[in-house]
């Protein structure tokens, strides 16, 4: 397999892990003799497939069929592949492998954008990566000056979009421009763009060969439990990860319950415009009340607040048994607070309503 020429110079060196490259070799063996395990316990004696070629082809079948729902039919002409997915353990490993493969410690520098979700900063930090922050400006938070991140030349960008906390998508024709302008990979994570109704990167990717997509099935698909991410990306890119990739990640009981949810798409569209109607309304009633400062216009399943009073507010919210997550840190008395069911909708409201 290739590597990739902005990969560390040490992956050069390496070979593909046996335990995959033996896999991807010859996938027609009829009895495998050679990974010492139980024969007698059936239901998992075998590792996990690490093709997974049945179901990249079921999950490009679905993000690709509901991402034209999203925008009302309009079709876009695309050539990805089974060959440009690479599936996590959740994006969370997504983002660490891409550091780890990219980037180089004590070296390289990454940018991200604040506020967003802290994680890109830390895991560059724990790889000894130089990180410049570049703030996020305008009402929504939704504006980049580009040439902020162009003169700092990253040799990787991390883009949130929709952002999490703030729930906002950035202006039209950013990413775009960043790939254009930009030597480094452009990471754009769309943990929440199954509830926007933005064009999605994907579409994008045989443009920009410097382009990577980070998906999840935690959130709009809800299975967070299972652990499993996806990278999408140039088809070179995918085969470096696989030299860095720790094998059998991906186990084969998560492979099944992703397999039995992305079967049903449909299903999972209807509750994403449930969500997506909820929140309008939320939005609009949230809006109303005197105890909160502003509420962003959201294209994900959460909402991001600014509290006329933070600390009565929290202490509120705790009496009433309400966890929302606290994003003062990011921005001045705000919380980020989840859209749950109608129920728990309802009394997040009536607790919000006694705040002021």
């Amino acid at each position: 397999m290739m590597i990739h020429p902005k990969a560390r110079p040490v992956i050069s060196t390496l070979s593909i892990p046996s335990p995959i490259k033996k896999y991807f070799s010859n996938p027609n063996w009829e009895i495998d003799l050679s990974n010492n395990t139980n024969p007698y316990m059936a239901d998992f004696s075998d590792y996990p497939d690490v093709k997974q070629a049945s179901l990249k082809n079921i999950y490009l079948k679905a993000i690709l069929s509901i991402n034209p729902l999203l925008r009302g039919g309009v079709e876009v002409v695309h050539d990805i592949t089974t060959e440009n997915v690479l599936f996590t353990v959740g994006s969370m490993e997504g983002l660490d492998l891409l550091l780890r493969t990219f980037c180089e410690p004590n070296q390289d520098l990454v940018c991200v954008t604040a506020p967003t979700f802290p994680a890109y900063e830390h895991w560059a930090l724990v790889h000894n990566l130089h990180v410049k922050t570049i703030s996020l400006g305008g009402d929504s938070l939704d504006q980049i000056v580009i040439e902020d991140i162009i003169k700092v030349n990253p040799k990787m960008t991390f883009l949130c979009n929709p952002n999490n906390p703030t729930g906002t998508k950035l202006e039209p024709g950013v990413i775009q421009k960043l790939c254009d302008s930009l030597e480094g990979f452009v990471v754009v994570d769309e943990a929440y763009i199954e509830f926007s109704d933005q064009l999605s990167s994907i579409f994008y990717l045989s443009k920009y060969k410097n382009l990577i997509i980070l998906r999840t099935f935690s959130k709009a698909w809800g299975l967070a439990g299972v652990r499993c991410g996806a990278i999408i990306a140039d088809k070179l890119i995918i085969n470096t990860l696989r030299y860095v990739q720790l094998p059998f990640g991906f186990s084969s009981p998560s492979q099944s319950k992703v397999r039995g949810r992305l079967l049903y798409p449909k299903v999972m569209y209807a509750s994403w415009q449930k969500i997506k109607k909820d929140r309008e309304k939320m939005i609009e009633e949230l809006s109303n009340l005197k105890s909160i400062t502003k509420v962003f216009k959201s294209e994900t399943n959460f909402l991001m607040l600014v509290l006329q009073n933070f600390q009565k507010t929290m202490e509120l919210l705790k009496e009433h048994k309400i966890h929302v997550l606290d994003c003062s840190a990011s921005l001045p008395d705000s919380i980020r607070v989840s859209l749950g069911t109608e129920a728990q909708n309802q009394k997040f409201l009536e607790v919000m309503q006694k705040a002021y």
